[in-house]
């Protein structure tokens, strides 16, 4: 049986979607004989949670938009870097001051640089400007030895090796030369808002439609008969999970062209933008089979090397419970090396012992703050089927790693939206509204129909500033 909990289970829970009517409440909550309580108890999709939906709203990260185009951002790599060297030199290169012709990817040197190649040892001086060849740029260069029969290793000018520059030694005597400053541009990021929406019909005949047991509002806890009233809770239930999906998950279906190839009833484009996991960059998505609390402070240093400030590394890792225990576990043996006996987690005495606790947050070397949020929707059996080998689902142990902080005094994590028009939610009276039935005609109506209808709809994107200090780690059993 679909949904079953116990063998003392009568039925399996049926589930509809669109119009309700006379029909489904006969069928789902028929009256039968007396019952323990007359409380419905959800124990199936009992997903009421604060995700990231919540945290995007209390945290500050949100900006309104003069309107609904994409949007756009700016990226702004170190000025300092390595450039990949495009040919090989072979045989003894730069031996007793002969010029090597070095091509590099691109024109980042100037002439009298002196540049390290990749052992941090050896360098050599650009002595004449570069010129162009094919795609790549030749820089003469002179080895800088202090020992005429030295050269240079093949392996340090091999095509895919690399070079920096240190600085820009000059003659001291009537010097009429000097370095330059190197330069990375900025380069920008475009992302576009989805648009999603919701809408259901309460028949007139269903407004105080009574039911034989009570339902449960989770959130709040309070209990009702009337039909509509649990309605319109199921509704904003499944929006919000909509809603927290869409940011999460969605999926740019722009073309290389910058058009679509998806269009709705009314001929124009069906639009989705780039969800917070599609923006994290692909090499910082990171597969693990076995967790440990070293391999997680390594991912942590990848993100904030040459990154982040010391002071600014805390990193908020969304889960699913089955990562909360793991990770638990984890800095539990982790801590184990330190605090062989911890008075703070273990109470009573004698044949009364007890032990509490549990592992939320961490902070390792370097300034590193690492803190644990449950995500249920990790858990959502119905969207998350793949198997783990020690029980539950692959997604349950997924750990989506986000640096909720600051990128050039801006959030790092904004939710965006076009002004006005965030959220939109608005009700279409027939013969009844919400506040009851329209018994004369000085209550106006919008419809014909024997009920009223609900709408929400909601335009909305994500955008992450620095999409390399946010990371994944992710089940996966061929690692």
């Amino acid at each position: 049986m679909a949904n079953t909990i116990s063998s003392l289970q009568m039925y399996a829970p049926k589930s509809w979607s669109g119009l309700t009517t006379e029909n489904h409440l006969g069928s789902v909550f028929a009256q039968e004989p007396t019952l323990v309580s007359n409380i419905i108890s959800r124990v199936f999709g009992l997903n009421q949670y604060a995700g990231l939906d919540y945290f995007l709203s209390i945290g500050g990260g949100e900006q309104e938009l003069p309107d609904d185009n994409d949007y756009e951002w700016y990226l702004k790599g170190d000025d300092e870097r390595a450039v990949s060297i495009t040919n090989s030199l072979t045989g003894t290169p730069g031996q007793y001051g002969a010029e090597m012709l070095i091509e590099f990817a691109e024109k980042y040197f100037a002439v009298t640089d002196k540049l390290v190649l990749d052992d941090g040892e050896t360098a050599v001086r650009v002595m004449r400007e570069p010129y162009m060849s094919g795609t790549s740029w030749v820089y003469p260069c002179v080895l800088m030895a202090a020992d005429a029969d030295s050269f240079v290793a093949n392996s340090l000018l091999a095509a895919g090796s690399k070079a920096s520059k240190e600085y820009s030694p000059q003659e001291r005597t009537l010097n009429k030369t000097y370095g330059e400053t190197s330069y990375t541009s900025p380069f920008k990021m475009r992302n576009a808002m989805s648009f999603l929406s919701k809408t259901y019909t309460i028949p007139g005949n269903m407004h105080q439609r009574p039911l034989v047991i009570e339902m449960l509002d989770p959130k709040s806890n309070k209990t009702s008969k009337i039909w509509t009233q649990y309605a319109e809770w199921e509704f904003m239930c499944q929006w919000m999970k909509e809603k927290e999906r869409m940011l999460w998950f969605s999926k740019s279906n722009k073309q290389a062209n910058g058009t679509y190839n998806m269009y709705g009833d009314n001929g124009t484009p069906i639009i989705e933008g780039a969800g917070l996991r599609e923006q994290i960059s692909p090499s910082y998505k990171f597969h693990y089979t076995d967790f440990t609390i070293d391999y997680l402070e390594d991912v942590l240093l990848n993100l904030s090397i040459n990154i982040l400030p010391e002071d600014q590394r805390h990193f908020v890792a969304f889960t699913g419970e089955r990562g909360m225990v793991q990770f638990h576990r984890a800095l539990e043996n982790h801590a184990a090396r330190f605090q062989p006996l911890d008075s703070k987690r273990i109470s009573g005495e004698g044949q009364n012992l007890g032990f509490k606790g549990q592992y939320r947050e961490f902070m390792g070397p370097q300034g590193i703050k690492f803190t644990l949020v449950h995500l249920p929707m990790y858990d959502n059996e119905v969207r998350n089927r793949v198997a783990h080998p020690k029980g539950g689902y692959t997604e349950s142990y997924r750990y989506t790693i986000l640096n909720m902080g600051t990128s050039g005094g801006e959030k790092n994590i904004k939710r965006v939206y076009p002004k006005g028009r965030k959220e939109l939610m608005w009700h279409v009276a027939g013969s009844t509204s919400p506040l009851g039935p329209n018994t004369n005609f000085s209550k106006g109506s919008a419809s014909a129909v024997d009920g009223y209808q609900l709408f929400a709809q909601a335009q909305q994107g994500v955008l992450i500033a620095n999409p390399m200090s946010c990371a994944e780690l992710i089940y996966s059993s061929t690692v």
